[in-house]
């Protein structure tokens, strides 16, 4: 104790050390909000259902005038699908594959009847799907078949049909219970399948069926001719490159539901975490560099005690350790003071994300970001137990060669 009061409490540099804490608790709370913040709010734009992740785009060719009387094609020849493929900022491409075959679907009301109604299927790869569903597949011979249709039809039905015409409002879960009946028909010849909703798409505007089953049906009760897709399913490698944009307006291309701007928002918000991460890297760094600064000048102030200690017989390391639990103690309590503002700011904006996103849920935990800031916690302090056992093994080889050239 004796030996830590003549090395701590003499020349020791308050406002530096202040600094060094300031620094520290500053370049540290941004660091680990940045990725706490990352990890909350990564579901948003990269889980499977994302309504914010920039995975793909939907493209399309615009109807004009042309179209209308059948003189242009709104369809991609195989020659215009290999050029998108060829772009450089495409990663993926999948097709719509469209019903070849009539689609009738029935629903029997106790009080009201039998309801009938004309429809179309349409289907895409999976990997393209944003519905996760263990009902999500149809293998040869099965009679039921699941569907997947837009969020907005019932969107639609309850906020619009539903109250001008006094009907009861439905919710997703009693949609996806009710059972349908659908007749596919063609080539002279019918077939019915039992049917139900087995999820709502946020991203895809129409009625999906497993691509499995389309095929099937096509070959059984369609044409037998394979059209050309109208629609095609873009997987960018960045949602932000300006060629996206420029590449679609000089072809005519359609970016469908305004994709291309969700995309870019999910990229810029990638790029404000990177930043955020960037600049609390760039501050703990100058804030050890700091640390390591007024380590050294703290030395050198005591170098003449630490050399009288050092030749009464004090073990370099015994000389180095006060230093060392100096600066472990204060990368501690900087440590403590950044998790306390992540835990508060956390709790602010959780706060803030559940009330834009009334179906987003943050279920991430701290563990990540904890585990980050004890190895930086740890790399610190490593640094600073070095430099300072290098700093003193200086001063006590400098002395030792003084002794051994007198």
């Amino acid at each position: 104790m004796t030996l830590t009061r003549k090395l701590l409490c003499k020349n020791l540099s308050f406002p530096q050390l202040a600094g060094y804490v300031l620094a520290g608790f500053v370049g540290l709370s941004i660091i680990l909000s940045g990725i706490q913040f990352y990890a909350d709010t990564r579901p948003l734009y990269s889980s499977h259902d994302s309504f914010l992740k920039p995975d793909f785009l939907v493209i399309n060719k615009k109807v004009s005038t042309l179209s209308t009387l059948s003189l242009a094609s709104t369809t991609f020849s195989e020659k215009e699908a290999e050029d998108i493929k060829k772009q450089p900022f495409v990663k993926k491409v999948g097709f719509f594959t469209s019903s070849q075959f009539g689609i009738r679907a029935s629903i029997s009301l106790s009080s009201l009847g039998r309801f009938y109604t004309e429809m179309f299927f349409e289907a895409v790869p999976d990997d393209f799907i944003d519905v996760q569903s263990e009902n999500w597949m149809w293998r040869d011979g099965q009679t039921y078949i699941p569907i997947i249709i837009p969020r907005t039809y019932l969107t639609l039905y309850n906020f619009g049909f539903a109250q001008t015409q006094g009907l009861p409002q439905v919710s997703a879960q009693l949609v996806e219970k009710i059972k349908l009946t659908v007749t596919v028909y063609g080539e002279n010849k019918s077939q019915d399948f039992d049917a139900r909703i087995a999820g709502f798409s946020d991203k895809l505007n129409t009625i999906l069926a497993p691509e499995t089953f389309l095929q099937w049906a096509n070959a059984e009760f369609g044409t037998r001719n394979t059209p050309a897709p109208s629609r095609i399913l873009v997987e960018t490698r960045n949602p932000g490159d300006p060629l996206i944009a420029a590449y679609f307006g000089e072809k005519n291309y359609e970016i469908a539901d305004d994709r291309g701007n969700t995309g870019k928002a999910a990229y810029f918000l990638r790029l404000v975490i990177m930043a955020v991460l960037l600049t609390g890297s760039i501050i703990t760094l100058l804030a050890i560099s700091l640390m390591l600064l007024s380590t050294s000048l703290l030395i050198y102030k005591n170098k003449e005690t630490l050399e009288n200690l050092i030749l009464l017989g004090y073990a370099r390391a015994a000389v180095a350790r006060p230093y060392q639990v100096l600066g472990l103690s204060l990368t501690v309590s900087i440590f403590a003071l950044a998790w306390m503002v992540v835990s508060l700011l956390r709790n602010f904006y959780i706060e803030k994300i559940t009330l834009l996103f009334d179906h987003a849920t943050v279920n991430t935990s701290l563990t990540v970001t904890l585990s980050t800031g004890f190895v930086i916690l740890f790399l610190i302090s490593l640094i600073n137990a070095l430099w300072i056992r290098r700093k003193v093994n200086e001063i006590a080889y400098i002395k030792s060669n003084k002794y051994l050239h007198k």
